[in-house]
């Protein structure tokens, strides 16, 4: 049985290969029985032995050390033992001899790249030819018996990240780009590639020709790895969904469908994976303890797998001590849908029959494969489960049941409510009154109550003038030098105001009209006007002063047009009678207003309150409703109803500045609304919503993944600047000119990415019409 046989091999063993550094890459022999490992500080060869690594040779010995020793890639010839190369951090490339002895081990150095040389490989059938992919978007083919290179290929992207020869033609290569696009190349066309595709939405890492399927994978930073059969036009065949940003793919040797992968950044751990099972790994390898930065397969050998880390480790996995995380997944699954359905999937439990010969223990069809041959554990991307969906009913009546149902016709479902809220709600084109008035109307046309209310409020208060730019405070007590003056205060009406202002108070008829005009002029903003009502009768006298440092939460509402009346009934009383000791002391405590001498003369008549009249009243504040917005808002957070929390922050503007929301928090809702914009595929209006946003991370949504790369159509080089289609390199603007017509293109441009021409897309529709060719070039075009 095969499947016995992966019991045979070792367990996993390691080695600590650097103290000072760590390895960036690993190559194997054509014997696969020595390995190689480079990095920044690091260049060694190590056998492989049934118990662990033996070191063979160290490369980085010597005082004069350079930058060519610093290595971002190693490859070995596939067809000479003593032939290594390596891709250097500075751009050099370098060939090395191990049959050589010191210093005359780096055989050949080509240092033609201007940039960072990211990777290097040998042809699997020419021992002399081999290339390397750079940071300068370029790729170089090195013939070992030359001094310099021989070809160069343009691949028109910022960065050439990985480049592969195809075992399926000894003429064509593979070089994957930054830009996310990939290229097939013919060794001997050095001027256009062959094919051109958009492989990721961002930058590619890697790329792994199958050994025996005309399938390439590739990996990228946008969590993916996708495989994609380039028999004629390239087509995607299947996707795997990975956790983090994917580093390294290779397929598994002797296995179709399985390819390990290694992450760039975040995840540790090695995963093989079956294509046909996209979600969960096949197997995993977790004794790396920091990212791992290169994996190989011992040649055919698919039970033993070699790899590199950032912890300065090397090793050789044993395929029986991998963890096997299907086993340990939940074996059932709930999901809402978005059409108010439940999907529910269980895995099938299923009993083995007692004629077999084998006791009917119950077992799950999963671990019963698990422990038997190959053949059965080759069956992990089989679906061994159930799938349960259960709707919503839209009768009236439950049925078998004398009473109603839940009437889904009159009460809109949530995911309804949602997109059409998404698609009615607006956020900016009117005044502030205007879009709370609309965005209430529709809130309660969803059955909203709740936003409909809060709508209504923001109005009420947001609405005025009292809260257009640049929203200043209303004056109020915080100006006073008081430190009771920092309690929030409550704007409050008045309630009553002296009678007519011929009435005489106290006797002196021109102190209280001049009074009464100075209290109008200042008690306009207090809504003094209508219906009048004296002050209660019980009142204690209070100067201005102390009117202000009483002036509290409990006792504000007490105050009416400058005066404040507390104190119990009994007291208040007595002080309407002059004639008792209480009137007099309060009458010598508070302050004696400057009269004239005829005013002294005239005596008070009897029994009318005496009232301390205030010149200035300090302006009442106005009731600040930030707070109460503020917490509003996060209840509808809370509640689900993130949408209208947002909205509503969008729809204040710079008001929104006035809430003590936190930032974070308003980051959240936006990625969580705008996710949530996604999931329903309403494209248009979660990039509005993107573009209204005022957080970095947000607006920077709308940036991601949508940079494309053009280059100019006379000489290839990718176009730079902020000068439009103007090339630096030949200094013209012919690229900006319509291939068809002549002229310069001032709408829509449309133009190909093998050949870099275009124009007009009007003209360039009736042109492929009829033709097939470029009509600058004759480049076989693909118009779609």
């Amino acid at each position: 049985m095969l499947h016995s046989l992966e019991y045979a091999y070792p367990s996993t063993v390691s080695l600590r290969i650097c103290l000072e550094g760590h390895a960036n890459a690993l190559a194997l022999n054509k014997e696969h029985n020595q390995i190689a490992v480079a990095g920044r500080s690091l260049l060694k060869v190590y056998s492989i032995d049934s118990d662990g690594f033996t070191e063979v040779c160290n490369m980085r010995v010597g005082k004069n050390q350079n930058l060519s020793y610093s290595s971002n890639d190693v490859a070995w010839s596939t067809l000479d033992s003593n032939i290594l190369a390596t891709a250097a951090t500075n751009g050099v490339v370098s060939v090395w001899d191990l049959s050589k002895f010191g210093r005359h081990k780096q055989l050949l150095v080509y240092n033609e790249h201007e940039r960072t040389a990211h990777t290097v490989t040998f042809h699997s059938t020419e021992p002399n030819i081999l290339i390397s992919g750079s940071q300068d978007g370029t790729i170089k083919c090195f013939d070992i018996r030359s001094d310099t290179s021989v070809n160069t290929y343009f691949s028109n992207s910022e960065s050439v990240r990985d480049v592969k020869f195809s075992p399926h033609s000894q003429n064509v290569f593979s070089a994957v780009s930054e830009n996310g696009t990939v290229q097939l190349w013919d060794m001997r066309k050095w001027d256009k590639c062959m094919v051109q595709f958009t492989a990721h939405s961002g930058p590619i890492y890697t790329c792994d020709w199958h050994p025996t399927r005309n399938w390439l994978a590739t990996g990228s930073r946008d969590k993916q790895i996708k495989v994609w059969n380039m028999d004629g036009r390239a087509s995607l065949e299947y996707t795997i969904h990975t956790i983090a940003v994917v580093g390294r793919v290779k397929w598994r040797p002797e296995r179709t469908f399985h390819i390990a992968s290694c992450a760039l950044v975040v995840d540790y751990s090695i995963h093989v994976w079956d294509i046909r099972r996209p979600y969960i790994p096949f197997a995993s390898f977790n004794e790396h303890t920091n990212v791992t930065t290169d994996i190989a397969w011992q040649g055919s050998d698919s039970h033993c797998l070699l790899s590199t880390s950032k912890d300065s480790s090397l090793y050789k996995h044993a395929f029986e001590d991998a963890t096997r995380p299907a086993l340990s997944a939940n074996a059932q699954g709930a999901s809402f849908g978005r059409h108010g359905d439940i999907s529910f999937a269980n895995k099938i439990k299923e009993y083995t029959n007692k004629s077999s010969g084998v006791s009917n223990t119950k077992t799950t069809n999963f671990i019963s494969r698990r422990k038997s041959n190959v053949p059965g554990n080759m069956q992990f991307h089989l679906d061994h489960s159930k799938m349960y969906m259960f709707m919503l009913k839209n009768s009236n009546m439950a049925s078998g049941s004398d009473y109603p149902a839940h009437d889904v016709t009159t009460e809109l479902r949530v995911h309804d409510c949602f997109i059409g809220c998404a698609k009615e709600l607006l956020l900016s084109g009117k005044k502030l009154a205007e879009l709370c008035e609309h965005n209430a109307d529709i809130s309660r046309k969803y059955g909203k109550h709740n936003a409909t209310t809060l709508w209504n409020f923001i109005k009420l208060f947001y609405g005025t003038s009292h809260f257009e730019p640049p929203f200043e405070h209303r004056s109020s007590f915080s100006n006073q030098k008081n430190p009771m003056s920092s309690r929030r205060a409550t704007q409050v009406a008045s309630d009553w105001a002296p009678h007519e202002q011929g009435q005489e108070l106290n006797g002196n008829s021109q102190e209280t009209q001049h009074e009464a005009a100075d209290a109008s002029e200042d008690g306009d903003e207090l809504g003094g006007g209508g219906k009048q009502h004296p002050p209660p009768t019980s009142s204690v006298i209070l100067s201005e002063t102390q009117i202000i440092s009483e002036i509290t939460f409990d006792n504000f509402e007490l105050l009416r047009n400058g005066f404040i009346y507390v104190g119990p009934a009994d007291v208040t009383k007595a002080l309407a009678f002059p004639d008792t000791a209480l009137h007099h002391d309060v009458q010598a405590a508070r302050p004696q207003l400057d009269l004239k001498a005829s005013d002294h003369e005239k005596s008070p008549p009897p029994h009318v309150p005496s009232i301390l009249k205030v010149s200035h009243v300090p302006p009442i504040p106005m009731w600040e409703p930030h707070q109460f917005v503020a917490d509003a808002l996060m209840l509808q957070n809370d509640v689900g109803d993130v949408q209208t929390a947002l909205i509503i922050l969008i729809v204040l503007g710079e008001a929104r500045k006035l809430l003590p929301i936190e930032d974070a928090v308003v980051e959240h809702w936006f990625h969580t609304y705008v996710d949530q914009l996604h999931r329903y595929e309403l494209w248009n209006e979660a990039c509005e919503v993107i573009n209204r946003a005022w957080v970095r991370s947000v607006r920077q949504l709308n940036q991601q993944s949508t940079v494309m790369h053009t280059n100019c159509g006379e000489c290839g080089r990718p176009l730079g600047g902020n000068v439009g289609w103007y090339c630096d390199k030949c200094k013209s603007m012919q690229s900006a000119k319509c291939c068809v017509c002549g002229l310069i293109v001032r709408g829509v441009y449309a133009w190909c990415q093998g050949c870099s021409h275009g124009g007009h897309i009007e003209h360039l529709q009736q042109y492929f019409a009829k033709h097939s060719k470029c009509p600058k070039c004759g480049h076989l075009c693909a118009f779609s």
